[in-house]
């Protein structure tokens, strides 16, 4: 049987993945990959889908 996660599981979940996706871009953006402005635009484009 599958439990469900406490909020407090969930929080930290989320605060692991914002944690993950703040290196990644951080580290794009120092390999002059992506810019800080492009991040920002793809995640404007992606949530108004």
């Amino acid at each position: 049987m599958v439990r469900s996660k406490t909020k407090k599981e969930l929080e930290e979940e989320v605060a692991l993945l914002d944690t993950m996706l703040t290196s990644l871009v951080e580290l794009l953006e120092e390999k002059k990959i992506l810019t800080h402005e492009e991040w920002e635009k793809r995640i404007k484009t992606r949530t108004t889908l």
